[in-house]
């Protein structure tokens, strides 16, 4: 019996901790959540442009083309996410 009076404690504990978290989340407007995420966006495309080149491109001794250049291509992806959510 005391294994169902703590199974109906946690139950009870974790549905007050969501509805705390769910009425923090829903005191967030969708402007402010869009800009937070634009930002932290932003952010993780100023850390990818500062990267060093020889942490984006493949190891080797041969000579690698613009496509192999991982920077480029993670940088082209969060650009083109940050112009979706701008603009929608």
């Amino acid at each position: 019996m005391d294994s169902a009076v703590d199974s109906n404690l946690r139950l009870t504990l974790l549905h007050h901790a969501g509805s705390a978290i769910r009425g923090w989340l829903t005191a967030v407007s969708p402007a402010e959540s869009r800009a937070i995420f634009v930002v932290l966006l932003v952010g993780l495309l100023l850390w990818v442009l500062r990267l060093p080149r020889e942490r984006v491109c493949p190891p080797g001794d041969e000579p690698a083309g613009w496509s192999s250049n991982l920077k480029l291509w993670a940088a082209l992806a969060l650009a083109i996410q940050i112009v979706i959510y701008l603009t929608f």
